[in-house]
């Protein structure tokens, strides 16, 4: 049943679509037929996707799931009249009797086959029967940065969206992971601590590169030696907690714009430790959005810079990895 906002979005395209078969003078050819400030109407030259659309027209292939909702279909034929929204559907992501949220899953390191020893590094087999399980069951995998938008009211919630983000940079992921998520067609945030980087059981420079420019991995910090950045009060003054909050975040910020050509924008914070000097220090420097490791999923007013992430274990079944997968709540 749709919502008042959905009926309302649905009269609207209504009487664009009037407007239009009133309107004699109109050409028959392909392109924008009417448009108002929500909406604009095209007919197609070609057979065409969401996916396409939403890249032409909203500049965002993950926003494709609003083309498709608005039209009750993913697949367009030449000629066909299709709806374009001009702003977000429902930004803040609340519905009748629920709101929408998005899970941010953490991964750390990877094995071999289906045994895993450490606590934080899940198997090859269960990582692909996770991943398969997500596209089978219809997620939408969506990039970490793309939240930036959702919470800025500048895009909406997908369905059944969710995050995966992976932390430290051990080689496994190129190794195990990085072929898995490619096969599925996801995308990652992998948070690196620069100093581990090129270590024995590290990735190189050169695997990081590949894995950014293949577009199926983002890379962003995780600081430079990877220790907490709560405000240790019995062993360091407030000057020093400063100091050395600018010398994690920056020195790591240098590193990574020398290796790969950019600056990072997103931050996971070592333990999920994180303070109000932290904070200010990020926001000085242009950060966009940082994560903890407070389970949970997020809303469309989460805070930017305490995003909520659940970590993966090797212990979880998939039974217990479905019920982290929470993108809605009951309002």
């Amino acid at each position: 049943m749709l919502t008042k906002r959905g009926r309302s979005a649905v009269c609207r395209v209504l009487v664009l679509l009037g407007a239009y078969f009133l309107c004699a003078n109109l050409a028959f050819g392909a392109g924008v037929l009417a448009q108002d400030s929500r909406f604009k109407l095209l007919r197609l030259g070609d057979d065409t996707s969401a996916e396409q659309l939403a890249v032409e027209h909203l500049a965002d292939r993950f926003d494709a799931w609003q083309i498709s909702q608005l039209n009750g279909r993913s697949a367009f034929r030449a000629g066909e009249i299709v709806s374009i929204p001009r702003s977000p559907l429902n930004p803040a992501a609340i519905y009748n009797h629920s709101a929408r949220l998005i899970p941010i899953l953490c991964y750390h390191q990877f094995s071999q086959g289906s045994e895993a020893k450490r606590r934080l590094e899940v198997s090859a087999e269960n990582f692909e029967r996770q991943m398969r399980f997500l596209s089978e069951a219809g997620y939408q995998v969506i990039p970490l940065r793309k939240m930036r938008a959702i919470l800025q009211g500048d895009s909406a919630i997908p369905p059944k969206a969710v995050v995966l983000t992976i932390d430290d940079g051990y080689r496994s992921v190129y190794t195990y992971a990085y072929p898995i998520l490619k096969k599925y067609g996801f995308t990652a945030t992998l948070f690196v601590y620069t100093d581990f980087i090129g270590g024995s059981a590290a990735l190189s420079w050169q695997q990081i590169k590949t894995m950014r420019d293949s577009g199926v991995i983002d890379v962003e910090s995780h600081t430079k030696t990877h220790s907490s950045l709560s405000f240790d009060t019995q062993g360091e003054s407030l000057v020093e907690h400063r100091q050395r909050i600018a010398v994690e975040i920056d020195a790591s910020a240098r590193t990574l714009k020398k290796h790969l050509g950019q600056v990072p924008t997103l931050l996971a914070y070592p333990y999920g430790d994180s303070s109000r000097h932290v904070v200010e220090h990020m926001l000085k420097s242009n950060y966009q959005l940082a994560v903890t490791v407070k389970r949970g999923a997020n809303t469309a007013y989460a805070d930017p810079l305490l995003l909520q992430r659940t970590m993966i274990y090797n212990n979880h079944t998939l039974r217990q990895f479905k019920k982290f997968l929470s993108t809605s709540r009951a309002r």
